[in-house]
């Protein structure tokens, strides 16, 4: 059961990274060329990663939840890698219940965010190395 746990966290890291690279690309490239189409493709994007912040979650705490009962104890970079994870949590859940309503506040709040979620995704995959080896 840990197995399946760890294939499927470390495969929604991989959707969730992946979209952040993919949705960075669209805004580079296709949301210049035709902001309307940009925008809406971003936005699928993002909520696939959003849904594989969920899966991250669920099955991250079902690994915590299995380690703690096997005796292990969480250090520091465990800690830090949830408070980058809630951050990115966090700007992800305001940006996707902003985009709810379409507007050009929109595309503005995903240039504001992107580099705060860039950065916390980051941070998140360091700490978890450094946590986990």
């Amino acid at each position: 059961m840990i197995a399946i746990l760890k294939i499927v966290h470390l495969l929604a890291l991989s959707v969730g990274l992946g979209g952040g690279v993919a949705t960075l690309i669209v805004r580079w490239t296709a949301a210049k060329a035709d902001p309307a189409l940009g925008g809406r493709i971003a936005l699928r994007i993002s909520r696939a990663g959003f849904l594989a912040i969920l899966v991250l979650w669920a099955t991250g705490i079902a690994l915590a939840t299995r380690a703690e009962a096997a005796g292990q104890t969480f250090g520091l970079f465990f800690w830090l890698k949830i408070a980058a994870a809630l951050v990115l949590t966090g700007a992800m859940l305001t940006f996707q219940v902003r985009a709810l309503r379409p507007g050009p506040e929109v595309a503005a709040l995903a240039r504001l965010l992107s580099p705060l979620m860039l950065g916390a995704s980051t941070l998140a995959v360091v700490f978890a190395v450094l946590a986990f080896g």
